[in-house]
């Protein structure tokens, strides 16, 4: 019985001290109970406060809800030793500043939230664990290149490499193989059916790194959302499920992506019929093509964090006599988000 009564007490020792431990962990790292990684929301606001304390920082704003009314946000930050030492400092958030919070609600207070990405008003974006210089740009070769969670942390802004850099042997896409269809359809095409030139965008591959704009990468456990810097393409990779059952047919389709390791596998199907290749300014046959197109991406980081390479494959039975597989590469940019903000001029109704 002593010994029994022993085992009993040690077990009992053991236990508790198993749960506070637990409860220790949940309290300090507040992301692992207090907030719902599952949802994401995003606010926009101006800074009434900010505090750079341990073991969180948290940002204070004044938001104005969809009623008009005034409303009082507060979201967490990392700690505000780690803060400091990556270089962020409270005068970013200096009394007045505009900014908007990407992130993940609280699950018990409605007005808080764990910030993501904080976007300020010259739309220059800061992710959570970025790194800033003493101009307050982000560090691209410093930023974590994991998340919370254990993915590759894709979250910022990204544009094609400039000349030279990243941009070898194959840069340029190879042509497309048209069926018969394609090639018959392709020849009634004229400049007055380009999507561009009635403000609206042509495909996820092609508007990706059209011109060089800056794409933006927002992130969390069950979505990432790219906003193209072209023409305002907004697409959502759905993270937590497969493809719904009814898809409404659009430019942009629907996206589901899984992780493969380090590398994001995005498949995308319910397009609207639309345009592969659609000429501008050069000669050449459109390429069109319909609502049975499926596409396929891969996107993965180099080891430093600060290239995102994309590898695709388009196929649509229809008008592609084989798959169109090709890939290009991003680099990790401290340039603002702009937004296109369309207003094609090449029939200007004003200088007539």
């Amino acid at each position: 019985m002593t010994i029994n009564k022993s085992y009993l007490a040690g077990a009992l020792v053991f236990v508790c001290a198993s749960i506070l431990t637990s409860s220790t962990v949940f309290s300090h790292h507040g992301v692992t109970g207090q907030f719902n990684l599952d949802q994401n929301v995003t606010v926009t606001g101006t800074v009434n406060r900010v505090r750079f304390v341990n073991p969180h920082g948290y940002v204070y704003f004044k938001a104005i809800n969809e009623a008009g009314e005034e409303e009082q946000w507060r979201c967490e930050l990392r700690s505000g030793s780690l803060l400091k030492r990556r270089g962020w400092t409270e005068e970013m958030f200096a009394l007045g500043t505009k900014i908007t919070v990407n992130g993940s609600p609280d699950r018990r207070d409605s007005k808080t939230c764990y910030a993501h990405t904080i976007t300020f008003a010259d739309g220059k974006i800061v992710n959570r664990r970025d790194s800033l210089n003493e101009a307050g740009q982000v560090v691209s070769g410093e930023r974590e290149l994991k998340r919370e969670d254990g993915t590759p942390n894709l979250e910022g802004n990204w544009t094609e490499p400039p000349r030279g850099r990243g941009r070898g042997r194959g840069a340029r896409p190879p042509r497309y193989v048209m069926s018969q269809i394609a090639r018959e359809e392709g020849v009634n095409y004229t400049e007055a059916d380009n999507p561009r030139f009635m403000c609206e965008p042509t495909n996820i591959i092609l508007d990706y790194n059209f011109d060089q704009m800056v794409n933006k990468f927002e992130q969390s456990e069950t979505k990432i959302v790219i906003t193209y810097g072209f023409m305002d393409v907004v697409r959502t990779i759905h993270l937590d499920g497969e493809f719904p059952e009814t898809i409404e047919p659009s430019v942009r389709g629907y996206s589901v992506g899984k992780w493969e390791g380090d590398t994001l596998v995005v498949r995308t199907k319910g397009f609207g019929p639309g345009f592969l290749r659609a000429p501008g300014g050069r000669p050449g046959p459109a390429i069109r093509h319909g609502e049975q197109m499926e596409i396929t991406e891969r996107f993965y980081l180099n080891e430093a964090g600060n290239e995102l390479k994309r590898e695709y494959t388009v196929v649509d039975p229809v008008y592609l006599a084989q798959p169109h597989t090709h890939q290009n590469t991003s680099v990790l940019t401290s340039d603002p988000f702009l937004e296109y903000d369309c207003d094609d001029l090449t029939v200007d109704k004003y200088a007539e």
